[in-house]
């Protein structure tokens, strides 16, 4: 709420200004981080969090406050910012000494720094060692970016924010041209998997795949609990043992969610079977939305993944393009993979669905999509590899699930081409 009170204003003073104006929102904002940190000690995010907003806090009324009659909550923030300081200190160069530290635990001593280093050295260090810990996460950089442009915003200790930076650009401009000679390097490999998919000469299967998230405390409903993952597994294997999948056939997947569509890819590398990872959204928002929700461990999966020789991606924005107003990005990304996955003939496309079956409305996003996409397939005439992830027992064969037995549906004629288009060839997709 603060931010958005001011971020609007182009003009510098009056943007400062205005920033002030609205203080007491940031005065809770900042009351808020020092709660969470004094109750753990060891837990520095809100503390750095704490000392950012008051220091910007004080920083701002030490221009526009009234001199006669000054705030008293102010200045009993300003009391309280050497203590924090300190404090944070203290932690973080202990914290930022250990072989485990983190990513979020250097970059915050970085943060830290840019605060209150007397030489940008101090800054450009602490930020490069924060990277030796980032893994080329663009998502993690990003968010620090973010950090630090606030306080480029308000014109604060500029020479020190402007190293940080500089530095967190200069990684991120590295990953991106290291990603432009990794696709160039694999461009004839890729070109020649796209030709190999719409070729109608492939006899290999396409395995369309849809399915839920992990359960996470943000989810509204649930439907992959944690200690099935070996189950469910156990269930798609048994669908593509079926078919006898290999490197003649194709997957394809609405995305690299945690939870059911990373370990469908998994399983897919594992026997040499090509896939195309379609998503709604670039790579950054897509993990914060759908990845990181189940934890660092499901993050860790995804790059592995994302990085596989096996595995491409194609974002929606880059290859074609952004959706008309009132279109639901997310039910036209299944649309896109499925007809994507129709570029060998219906008769080849098997829909692996790990669905709960109901047809009721569902609260979250990732089942009412399961559901969309089952909805979809079945309206085209397909075939639908069902996995009832409520049926599956610890009990059953490990190695053959009740509900991967294929649902034979009416073809439903149409004169549309794979594409969706009449009498066209799908283009030629190209990775981001």
């Amino acid at each position: 709420m603060w931010r958005d009170s001011w971020k609007w204003v182009e003009e510098k003073e009056l943007r400062r200004q205005t920033a002030f104006e609205a203080y007491h929102w940031l005065l809770k904002s900042f009351e808020t981080y020092l709660k969470g940190y004094r109750l753990n000690l060891d837990e520095i995010y809100p503390g750095v969090n704490a000392l950012t907003l008051g220091t910007i806090l004080v920083n701002l009324a030490d221009e526009f406050d009234d001199k006669t009659q000054p705030d008293p909550e102010i200045q009993s923030v300003r009391d309280l910012l050497t203590e924090l300081r300190g404090s944070l200190i203290f932690a973080l160069e202990t914290q930022a000494q250990e072989e485990t530290a983190d990513y979020w635990t250097l970059v915050s001593l970085a943060e830290l720094r840019v605060l209150t280093a007397e030489v940008t050295q101090q800054v450009t260090r602490a930020y490069r060692k924060a990277l030796t810990a980032s893994r080329r996460n663009q998502f993690f950089l990003q968010s620090s970016l973010a950090q630090l442009e606030i306080l480029q915003s308000l014109e604060m200790r500029g020479e020190f924010v402007q190293t940080g930076i500089n530095v967190i650009n200069e990684e991120l401009r590295r990953i991106r041209k290291e990603k432009e000679i990794e696709a160039a390097s694999h461009k004839k490999r890729k070109v020649e998997a796209i030709l190999d998919a719409i070729s109608p000469r492939q006899e290999g299967f396409v395995f369309l795949f849809t399915g839920y998230m992990i359960d996470h405390p943000a989810k509204m409903e649930n439907h992959f609990p944690l200690e099935k993952e070996a189950e469910i597994k156990a269930a798609i294997e048994a669908v593509l043992d079926k078919y006898e999948a290999g490197p003649d056939d194709l997957a394809v997947t609405t995305g690299m969610d945690a939870g059911s569509e990373i370990l469908f890819v998994e399983i897919c590398t594992e026997r040499g079977v090509p896939v195309q990872t379609y998503f709604p959204v670039f790579e950054a928002p897509y993990v914060r939305d759908f990845v990181s929700p189940g934890g660092e461990g499901w993050v860790e999966r995804f790059y592995k993944m994302r990085n596989h020789p096996l595995v491409d991606e194609f974002y929606q924005p880059d290859c074609v393009g952004l959706p008309r107003e009132g279109d639901n990005v997310h039910e036209r990304n299944n649309r896109w993979a499925l007809y994507s996955a129709l570029a060998r003939g219906i008769d080849k496309v098997r829909l692996i669905a790990l669905w709960d079956g109901k047809g009721e409305a569902c609260k979250d996003l990732d089942a009412r999509l399961v559901k969309h996409m089952v909805d979809l397939m079945r309206d085209t005439g397909g075939m639908v590899e069902h996995i009832n992830p409520i049926k599956l027992s610890r009990t059953l064969n490990p190695n053959l699930s009740p509900d991967a037995n294929p649902i034979p549906v009416p073809p439903v004629k149409s004169k549309l081409h794979p594409n969706g288009k009449s009498g066209r060839k799908p283009p030629v997709r190209k990775k981001m």
